[in-house]
């Protein structure tokens, strides 16, 4: 271990409702070989301050939003941050390394591998690529890669406790600078908030964020960082709504992320088309069977709704006043 002398903040988004899992990660950032100099607890408005305390937790009322509540850890001062949801256990001495790990490879942000694709069951593989076209490549060096289509694709069989470049992760927890943090105005995205939580991939466009203005991540596999309550998050594929939001993302995040940047030719953006059109198509395909076996269009027809609300969305004035994906010096 390399003589780490560095001083960062922990950034938690909280309702105030997971218990004896808080308690475990509050406890694993006291006992971090290099301790945090302030735990700040963004709890959503109107929610009640958790009973658990360890004893340095500082608790700051916060609007209520996936990205009201993690765009709040733009409070902190110290050089890094480390943003994470509140049920996560991070082994005595992740911190350090994942500093060590931005200085060795000159990185900017550092995500530990919380959700590892590659050990999902072969039918659960068939699943993610059926619904969402999420699929395997073979270890190529990187981690997570975004495709044309908005999905992602993730090293099947990456080297033990290797650290690659990625371009998204999980939202579960990620260590970066500060200044790297603050300087892709996560807050702009604010927006996102309107739609339930649990129905729009907000990390990925995060992550986007971070990689299409220019900064560098990495993902660290086998880390021993743990998210102790992996489907809280997870929205019922039976539920009209959920599957109607989860449409809209899927478009609102391809549109957002991939499609509409200033780096895209016309050929670029002809194929960023026809990637979608090909997800969506085989999406529906699963929707269809699975209204039939449900008797109801209902599930078919909320993932066509989702997406054509979406186009909409993209042209009103609403969207086309947001601030820039990709930010110019003076955003």
């Amino acid at each position: 271990m390399q003589n780490s002398k560095f001083k960062y903040s922990v950034a938690i988004r909280t309702v105030g409702k997971a218990g004896d899992k808080y308690i475990q990660e509050l406890q694993s950032l006291h006992n971090q070989t290099v301790k945090p100099e302030h735990i700040y607890v963004h709890l959503a408005h109107g929610f009640e301050r958790p009973k658990e305390q360890v004893g340095m937790e500082e608790y700051i009322d916060t609007p209520k939003g996936l990205v009201h509540q993690r765009a709040a850890a733009n409070m902190v001062e110290e050089e890094y941050v480390l943003i994470i949801d509140d049920d996560v256990y991070f082994p005595e001495d992740a911190v350090e390394k994942m500093y060590n790990a931005l200085r060795k490879y000159n990185a900017d942000g550092i995500a530990p591998d919380t959700f590892p694709s590659q050990s999902m069951s072969f039918f659960s593989k068939a699943g993610a690529y059926l619904t969402n076209t999420v699929k395997g490549r073979k270890n190529d060096g990187w981690a997570i890669r975004i495709q044309r289509s908005g999905a992602f694709s993730f090293n099947s069989n990456p080297e033990k406790g290797a650290i690659y470049p990625t371009e998204s992760a999980a939202g579960t927890a990620v260590f970066m600078k500060t200044k790297v943090w603050k300087a892709i105005h996560y807050e702009h995205e604010v927006w996102i908030d309107k739609y339930p939580a649990g129905t729009f991939g907000e990390d990925q466009l995060m992550y986007q964020k971070i990689i299409e203005n220019g900064f560098k991540l990495l993902m660290w596999y086998d880390s021993g960082v743990l998210h102790l309550d992996a489907n809280t998050n997870k929205a019922s594929q039976k539920s009209y709504d959920k599957i109607y939001y989860r449409a809209m993302s899927q478009y609102l995040t391809w549109y957002r992320c991939v499609y509409d940047l200033p780096r895209n030719t016309s050929v670029d953006k002809l194929k960023n088309q026809l990637a979608y059109a090909y997800r969506f198509l085989l999406s529906c395909s699963v929707r269809l069977v699975y209204s039939i076996l449900q008797f109801s269009p209902r599930f078919l027809t909320a993932h066509i709704k989702g997406n054509l609300d979406a186009r909409k969305f993209v042209k009103s004035e609403e969207y086309i006043s947001l601030p820039h994906f990709i930010l110019s010096p003076k955003e």
